[in-house]
């Protein structure tokens, strides 16, 4: 079992591009069998919510035609408390597939996913929820590399703690993703890490500072046990440490306009050491 974790770390790290377009690819044929639901079905409200010309779309045209515009309504609109599970998984893959080309599908990124989450405990195979898992993966192998994340990179300008929040929404675990992210050697890995320390979590009262987290115990909790535990700390100061000896390089944002006038890079990568040193 650890070799294959190691294995699968590899690919991600050397070629994580390639990586997600196969989880891409998993994903469609975890759910395959399910189909469109009926016209009148779909769980949204057309009164003022979503567009009943799109509504209507969502139920006939086929899935890989559906659009940007289909899911930023479909999110946004009124919904079930619990929502139909067979609805969600036909539509599953094309929401993830539209999350890799930087598809704008609700006013947060946090809540992207959070229709997936309100399908019934249980709702989700063991093939399906693996195909979740290994997309959740792949995703979040591949926005760790990309420094620093600009509105048109694979996070969309969010840090990487609301990434988290939003496939805990999703309810996928996050603890493969945690350990991924803690083995990284890059320099961008550790950069998305220390802007998602320094914009969203609170030092000193040891809490996610992330609104969107207010209900989400389980991702609090998660995310608040990992960034405490000893042994999380000191691999980070190691990795911070050695990033501030090697210095700067080309693919660091240089210091002046194009990064945080109010706060620059530097003070932000300080803190942060500080923080997980102490």
């Amino acid at each position: 079992m650890k070799k294959k974790k190691t294995e699968t770390h590899a690919a991600l790290v050397s070629d994580p591009s390639n990586a997600l377009e196969a989880a891409t690819k998993e994903v469609y044929r975890a759910f395959a069998k399910y189909s469109a639901p009926e016209v009148g079905t779909l769980d949204v409200c057309t009164a003022c919510c979503m567009d009943a010309d799109l509504a209507l779309q969502m139920s006939r045209l086929p899935l890989h035609q559906l659009t940007e515009k289909h899911f930023y309504q479909y999110n946004d609109s009124a919904k079930s408390q619990v929502q139909p599970a067979d609805e969600i998984k036909y539509i599953a893959p094309r929401l993830l597939e539209l999350l890799t080309e930087g598809a704008r599908l609700h006013h947060s990124t946090e809540l992207y996913l959070d229709r997936l989450g309100r399908c019934e405990p249980g709702s989700f195979s063991a093939t399906e929820q693996a195909g979740l898992q290994a997309f959740a993966l792949a995703y979040f192998a591949q926005g760790l590399e990309e420094w620093p994340a600009a509105s048109d990179s694979l996070f969309q300008g969010d840090n990487a703690f609301s990434i988290l929040l939003m496939w805990a929404y999703a309810r996928v675990p996050l603890e493969p993703l945690l350990q991924h992210w803690l083995d990284c050697e890059s320099d961008a890995s550790t950069l998305n890490f220390v802007d998602a320390c320094y914009w969203d979590y609170v030092w000193n009262a040891h809490q996610i500072g992330n609104a969107f987290a207010t209900d989400q115990v389980e991702y609090k909790r998660t995310m608040e046990a990992w960034l405490n535990t000893p042994a999380t700390k000191t691999r980070w100061t190691e990795k911070l440490l050695r990033l501030v000896d090697a210095g700067p390089t080309s693919s660091w944002l240089p210091a002046g306009s194009l990064d945080h006038q109010c706060y620059p890079l530097p003070e932000r990568i300080s803190a942060v050491f500080d923080a997980m040193a102490t």
